[in-house]
C-alpha cells in the first residue's frame, strides 16, 4: 500500500482529469511534453506529435518516432529517430513536419532538447546541435568525445550529462563546469524556474542550485522517493515542485521545508504509478503521461476530493460535516471519515550512497526509455514506517440505502430505506424502522417529519433526549417526495400531482389543504420558501404559489430547469449552462459557476458556512471551498483553426473568397480549455446572412453552411468561460462569388456578341431577303440579353437574401421599368430589319 496522505492538517486530494486518445493510431508510450502560447498541448509520442485542446485530438504523423519537443514563439520544434525538425502547413493547407536536420547526416536519434536564450539545443549521443528558431538554421554543431546522455538547465545554462560529469555549453564549446560546490553529484534530471534549479541526483536526493550555491532539501518522505525512484519534476510555484517516479506516482513537496503537500498515485485517483512525463501549463496545472493516457492535477482549484479514501462503499448518495466529522450516505450504509495509523514495511537509506564510475554508467544510446534503478537508487536497509492516514469508517447500526442526512438538534439524523436513525461517532440509535423517502424537522410545531414509502406521514417529538412517535398526521397517505416550510409557518409536503399545504399557528395544526399542479409529472417535484414566496419546480419549470387564488402559476423570471434537487433547506438547479440557487446572494458569494467543471452532479449540500459537498455522477466526492485564494489564470486565446471547403482546405486568412458553386464551407474554432468538457461554450452570428447571435452551446464552435448566396459576409466568433469571461476571435469577412455566367460582365459580353451579330444581320438582310427572317431572330435574341444584363446589374447592388418572394417582385419591377426601353429597341431593330 502507498500512502495517499502524508499530512493531516488538510484532508482531500488535488482534482484530477483524465484525457485519453480514442485514436488507435496513437501509441500509449509518450516521451515529453510542450505547451504554446496559444494554449495547446503538443505531446512527443512513438506515433508522432499528438495535438490537443481539450476537446480535440490531432496527430501529426511522423516517420519515426519523436522524443523529444520544445516550444518557443516561433513555433513548436521536435527530436526524434530520424532528427529534428518543426511543425509548418503544407502545401495543402494542413500540419506537418518538416525536417530541419537533412544537410546534417550526423544528426539522428535525437533524443534531448533545451530552448535557453532565443536559441534551442537538440542532442543525441555523440553530438548537441544549436538550432536558431528565427531562421531555421544550424548555428553550431558540439561533437563530443565522450557518450551524451542529455541535456539539463541548471541556473540558465546548458549542460549535456556524459559518463564523466557535466559539461557545460558556452560558445559553441564543451568546458568543465565552475561550480560554486563541488562537482561529485551524478545529476539524474533538472527542473528550472525564475529562481531556482531543482535538481535530482543519485539516491533520491533533491537540491536547490543558485548562481552563488546549493542547498540540499530535506525531504521529509525521502524513503517515499527511493522506493519509487525520482525520474523528473516539475515547478508548479515557487512553493509547490512535482517529482515524477517510476513507480509511485508524483509526490508534490514544499522546496522550502520539504515536507510533502500530497501524493497521487493509483490510490488517489492516478490510473498508472509510472510516471512518463510531467509538464506544468499555464495557468497551474501539472499534465502527467502515463500508460493509460494523460491526468491533469490541479492543485490551485477549489475543490478537494475525497472519495478515494479507503473505506468508501457503494454508490454515493450525499454528505454532511457535523461537529467536525464528515459523514457521506451511500447505498451500501453510512460511513465517517477517521484517522488511523498505518504500519507498512519500508525502505530507509540510512546512507547517502557515493555515485561510483559503474552505477553512473549507462548501457546502450536509448537507455533512459528502460528507466531501471541504478545501484544507487536501491535502499541499503529497511524498518517499518508507522504514519497516520484517512480513511472511512462504517457508522454500525445503518445497513441500507442512506437517501438522506439531517442536522437536527445538536444531533445528526440519517434516513432512507432502512428507517431513520440519530447517529453518534460510529454508532446509530434507532428511530423508525419504517423506510422513508424524505425527512424534514419543522419549527412550526417541533416535530420531526418523516415521509415513508409506504405513503404515510410519520411525526416525531425529542423527549428527554430520545424520538417518540406522535401519529400527528396518521390520516394523511400520500406520497411525498420532500418537505419544508415557509416564512408563514406553512408546512409544505411536495407530491407527484399535487402539494398539501399544512396550516399552523401558534405550534398547533389548523388547516390542510391540497393545490394541484397545472403540469403533473412522474418526476418528483421539490420546493423552497424563499423571503415570503413559495416557489415550486415540477415537470422541468418553476411555479410560484399565489395565495390570493390558491394556485401554482409559471413562473418565467427563473430559467427552465434540466435537473433540480434540495438539501439542508437549500435548492440548487440546473439551467442547461450553470448551477444556479434561488438566493443571488449566496450564488455570488459561493461562486457557483465553479460547478461547471462537472457534466452531471448527484448532490450539493452545504459542508460549512463557506465550502460544500458535491458528489458526480462518476461517484466522486470533492469538497468545494469557492473562498479558497486562487492565482490569476491565463486566458487561452480564440483562433480560427481551420477552414475545410467544399474539395479541401483552405489557408488561413482574414478574407477568404469562395465560389458561390463551391459554397459548402466550415470554420473550426479553437480556445484551449482543460477544466472540463462544458468549461468553454462557443456562440457566433454571420451578418449579412443572420444579424443574431446563436445560443450559446459546446458544439457551436464549428460553423457549417452548405449554401450561400453570392455576396460578403462578417463572420464572428465569441466564447464564454465558466466564469462568465467573453473572449471574441478576430472577425472573418467571407466573400462568395457568383458563377461567371451570373456576373455582369458575362452578360456585357453577351451583349456585344449578339449585337455584332444583329449588325451583320441586318447588313446581310439589306442586300439580301432571305435572311430578314434570322436578322429578326437575332434582334429578338439581344433584346432578351439586354433585359437580363440590366437585371443582374441591379440584382448583384441589391439583393434581398432573407426572402425569395421579395427578391422574385424586385426582378419583376426591374422588367417592368425598362418594358418601354425593350419596345423601343425591337421597333428600331425590326426596322431596320426590314
Amino acid at each position: 500500500m502507498a500512502f495517499a496522505q502524508q499530512a493531516l492538517g488538510q484532508p482531500g486530494n488535488y482534482f484530477l482529469s483524465h484525457y485519453a486518445p480514442s485514436d488507435e493510431r496513437v501509441s500509449s508510450l509518450t516521451f515529453a511534453l510542450a505547451q504554446d502560447n496559444r494554449g495547446i498541448l503538443h505531446i512527443a509520442n512513438r506515433s508522432g506529435i499528438l495535438e490537443f485542446d481539450g476537446h480535440t485530438w490531432n496527430l501529426i504523423a511522423t516517420q519515426s518516432p519523436v522524443f523529444t519537443i520544445v516550444s518557443c514563439q516561433q513555433g513548436i520544434y521536435a527530436g526524434g529517430f530520424q532528427g529534428f525538425g518543426k511543425i509548418v502547413f503544407g502545401a495543402d493547407h494542413t500540419q506537418t513536419y518538416q525536417l530541419l536536420s537533412q544537410q546534417q547526416p550526423a544528426a539522428t536519434q535525437i533524443f534531448s532538447s533545451l530552448l535557453i536564450n532565443d536559441k534551442i539545443y537538440f542532442a543525441n549521443s555523440h553530438a548537441v546541435f544549436v538550432l536558431s528558431p528565427q531562421t531555421d538554421q544550424i548555428e553550431s554543431v558540439l561533437v563530443s568525445d565522450v557518450e551524451l546522455n542529455g541535456l539539463i538547465e541548471i541556473t540558465g545554462n546548458v549542460y549535456a550529462k556524459t559518463d564523466q560529469g557535466l559539461k557545460k555549453i558556452i560558445d559553441g564549446k564543451f568546458v568543465s563546469p565552475s561550480f560554486p560546490w563541488t562537482d561529485d553529484l551524478a545529476v539524474d534530471f533538472t527542473a528550472s524556474n525564475k529562481k531556482f534549479s531543482l535538481l535530482g541526483v543519485s539516491g533520491s536526493r533533491l537540491f536547490l542550485a543558485t548562481s552563488s550555491g546549493l542547498t540540499e532539501i530535506k525531504i521529509a518522505d525521502r524513503d517515499y522517493l527511493i522506493r519509487n525512484v525520482a525520474i523528473s519534476a516539475a515547478w508548479l510555484s515557487e512553493d509547490l515542485v512535482a517529482v515524477g517516479t517510476l513507480r509511485g506516482g508524483v509526490i508534490f513537496l514544499n522546496p522550502n521545508t520539504g515536507e510533502t503537500q500530497e501524493i497521487t498515485n493509483f490510490y488517489t485517483g492516478l490510473p498508472d504509478n509510472e510516471v512518463y512525463a510531467l509538464l506544468t501549463d499555464h495557468n497551474h496545472g501539472l499534465w502527467v503521461a502515463h500508460d493509460y493516457g494523460f491526468t491533469r492535477i490541479a492543485p490551485t482549484l477549489p475543490f478537494r476530493l475525497f472519495s478515494h479514501y479507503m473505506g468508501l462503499e457503494g454508490n454515493l448518495l450525499c454528505a454532511r460535516t457535523f461537529n467536525g466529522q464528515t459523514y457521506v450516505g451511500t447505498t451500501l450504509g453510512l460511513f465517517m471519515l477517521a484517522t488511523q495509523d498505518v504500519t507498512e514495511g519500508g525502505y530507509i537509506n540510512q546512507q547517502p550512497v557515493s555515485p561510483t564510475k559503474e552505477n553512473k554508467k549507462r548501457k546502450g544510446l536509448f537507455s533512459f526509455l528502460k528507466r531501471k534503478t541504478s545501484e544507487a537508487e536501491k535502499p541499503i536497509a529497511s524498518k517499518p514506517i508507522t504514519k497516520s492516514t484517512y480513511l472511512f469508517k462504517r457508522v454500525n447500526g445503518v445497513e441500507g440505502k442512506v437517501l438522506q442526512l439531517l442536522e437536527t438538534d445538536n444531533q445528526l439524523l440519517a434516513a432512507g430505506n432502512f428507517g431513520v436513525v440519530s447517529v453518534n461517532g460510529l454508532k446509530a440509535e434507532e428511530i423508525s424502522r419504517i423506510p422513508v423517502r424524505s425527512v424534514f424537522k419543522s419549527a412550526a410545531i417541533s416535530q420531526l417529519l418523516a415521509s415513508t414509502q409506504e405513503d404515510e406521514i410519520k411525526t416525531f417529538a425529542l423527549t428527554k433526549g430520545h424520538w417518540k412517535e406522535t401519529r400527528l398526521f396518521d390520516t394523511l397517505n400520500d406520497y411525498v417526495s420532500y418537505i419544508f416550510e415557509d416564512k408563514l409557518e406553512n408546512i409544505w409536503l411536495c407530491g407527484r400531482t399535487q402539494a398539501i399545504k399544512i396550516e399552523t399557528v401558534d405550534g398547533a395544526v389548523t388547516a390542510v389543504e391540497r393545490i394541484s399542479f397545472s403540469n403533473p409529472t412522474v418526476d418528483e417535484s421539490m420546493g423552497l420558501a424563499y423571503g415570503s414566496e413559495v416557489y415550486m419546480a415540477t415537470g422541468g419549470s418553476f411555479h410560484r404559489y399565489d395565495l390570493k387564488e390558491n394556485i401554482f402559476k409559471k413562473y418565467d423570471s427563473l430559467p427552465g430547469t434540466k435537473k433540480y434537487f434540495a438539501s439542508a433547506g437549500y435548492f440548487w438547479f440546473y439551467d442547461g449552462h450553470r448551477w444556479n440557487t434561488v438566493d443571488k446572494r449566496m450564488q455570488a458569494a459561493l461562486r457557483l459557476e465553479w460547478l461547471g467543471l462537472f457534466s452531471n452532479i448527484r448532490f450539493i449540500g452545504h459542508a460549512d458556512k463557506e465550502s460544500l459537498w458535491v458528489i458526480t455522477s462518476g461517484n466522486e466526492l470533492y469538497k468545494f471551498s469557492p473562498t479558497v485564494p486562487l492565482p490569476d489564470q491565463y486566458t487561452y486565446p480564440l483562433f480560427l483553426k481551420e477552414v475545410h471547403g467544399q474539395q479541401n482546405k483552405q489557408p488561413l486568412s482574414r478574407s477568404i473568397k469562395v465560389s458561390q458553386l463551391e459554397s459548402t464551407i466550415s470554420f473550426e474554432y479553437v480556445q484551449a480549455g482543460y477544466l472540463g468538457s462544458k468549461a468553454v461554450e462557443y456562440r457566433y452570428k454571420v451578418n449579412g446572412l443572420d444579424n443574431d447571435w446563436t445560443h450559446w452551446s459546446v458544439n457551436n464552435n464549428t460553423l457549417n453552411f452548405s449554401y450561400l448566396p453570392a455576396g460578403k459576409y462578417k463572420i464572428e466568433v465569441q466564447t464564454r468561460n465558466m466564469m462568465g469571461k467573453i473572449t471574441n476571435a478576430e472577425a472573418i469577412v467571407l466573400e462568395v462569388a457568383p458563377p461567371y455566367w451570373r456576373q455582369s460582365w458575362f452578360y456585357l459580353v453577351e451583349i456585344l456578341f449578339f449585337g455584332g451579330m444583329v449588325f451583320l444581320s441586318m447588313r446581310l438582310s439589306s442586300g439580301n431577303p432571305k435572311y430578314r427572317l434570322i436578322s429578326q431572330l437575332l434582334s429578338l435574341l439581344t433584346i432578351v440579353m439586354i433585359i437580363q444584363f440590366v437585371q443582374a446589374v441591379v440584382s448583384t447592388q441589391v439583393s434581398i437574401k432573407d426572402s425569395p418572394v421579395l427578391d422574385f417582385f424586385l426582378q419583376v419591377g426591374v422588367a417592368l421599368l425598362i418594358l418601354p426601353v425593350e419596345g423601343y429597341l425591337r421597333r428600331f431593330i425590326v426596322r431596320k430589319a426590314i
